[in-house]
């Protein structure tokens, strides 16, 4: 099996993508961290909860720079079915012959029930210069990796420049949270209040995307000053959406004409913007990341 610290081997193989019959190169990922999973087949107990565990896994949706690629000698049209009934939305490639799986040394010479040259379930976690930087392989098909430790694998290959990330992603939809509530004011002001409604509903799921990205960066935080402002940016990124989620109750109730009770929702918006009290989450730009500067430039 291919170790941590080797040139991970390429390869160019068919498979379903987002439902499409397509064929998919590892090269194509030149600019991602990338984990490719083996597993034995399609269908089976342990490889759907395997595959279902990746799906969710969280840290695929928090970088838009990590993509997984699975691998098993089943067929494309297997894996279409698989990918369908299952909801997964990651490629998933068909080694049909084993040759991608040898190359990267986890091919089993004989599988459950005889069937030979199986995948078997492995995971290697490569980085932009595709080396690998975590290698787990098992025989027993049962067992199924950790997810913490590829999580660990994946920052590490990424510079540990998630937290910066996440927190970058969450000062964008917290200015974009800003210009819906301001179209939401601006709606008010003109007695518009079903467009107010709307643009204020946009407003807290902006805002609930910047909660939640502000709370990422505070988890993946690798030091105190970004911890401390994610933090921060956190509450008033909560603050923001209290205040938008009863601002659109408020426009609500105007539209149909009920005043007193537009005039409740709105005192509880205003009491969430008056504890806002002009704060605003410190720009990403001002918090410098020493590990963003671009450490593959020093591989050469």
């Amino acid at each position: 099996m291919i170790e941590t610290g080797d040139r991970a081997p390429a390869f160019e193989l068919p498979g379903v993508v987002e439902g499409e019959l397509r064929s998919v190169a590892l090269s194509a990922y030149a600019d991602d961290v990338v984990v490719v999973a083996f597993y034995p087949a399609d269908f089976s107990p342990a490889c759907t909860e395997e595959l279902c565990s990746l799906r969710d896994f969280e840290l695929f949706d928090l970088r838009q720079d990590v993509s997984l690629l699975a691998v098993s000698t089943d067929t494309a049209y297997s894996h279409r079915e698989f990918a369908d009934r299952h909801g997964l939305g990651f490629p998933l490639l068909s080694d049909n012959d084993g040759t991608v799986a040898e190359a990267y040394g986890v091919v089993a010479s004989e599988g459950p029930l005889g069937h030979r040259r199986l995948a078997k379930r492995s995971v290697f976690v490569l980085d932009h210069d595709r080396i690998v930087r975590y290698a787990w392989s098992t025989d027993d098909p049962e067992v199924l990796p950790e997810l913490p430790t590829i999580r660990t694998a994946i920052e590490d290959a990424t510079d540990g420049a998630l937290g910066y990330d996440r927190y970058a992603v969450g000062y964008g939809r917290y200015e974009e949270g800003d210009l819906a509530l301001d179209r939401g004011d601006a709606a008010g002001e003109e007695d518009d209040w079903l467009a107010a409604a709307d643009a204020f509903e946009e407003a807290t799921e902006t805002l609930t995307a910047a909660v939640d990205a502000f709370d990422a960066a505070r988890r993946y935080a690798e030091d105190d000053a970004l911890a401390e402002a994610a933090a921060r940016a956190n509450e008033l990124a909560t603050l923001r959406r209290n205040a938008a989620k009863w601002d659109a109750r408020a426009a609500r109730r105007y539209a149909v004409g009920d005043d007193e009770g537009g005039d409740d929702y709105r005192r509880d918006a205003n009491r969430s913007r008056e504890r806002l009290d002009g704060r605003r989450p410190t720009a990403p730009e001002t918090l410098v990341d020493d590990r963003s500067v671009d450490s593959r430039d020093d591989r050469g």
